[in-house]
């Protein structure tokens, strides 16, 4: 019969970098930014904008 050899054994893991922690927070909080902005209409907001030309009138003669 062979051995078994029953120790508890752990994969050496990576839990991420910190920089990556940051990446994500930071995307987090545009994400929230951005649907605060366009929830109060900064987005589609419109200026009402008026051009008006007048030209002289021309005689025909």
């Amino acid at each position: 019969m062979a051995f078994q050899d029953r120790d508890t054994r752990r994969a050496a893991t990576s839990t991420g970098s910190s920089a990556g922690w940051f990446i994500a927070g930071a995307l987090v909080v545009a994400l929230i930014a951005g649907g605060l902005f366009y929830f109060n209409g900064y987005f589609t907001e419109d200026d009402d904008l008026s051009i008006e030309l007048s030209l002289p009138k021309l005689d025909a003669n």
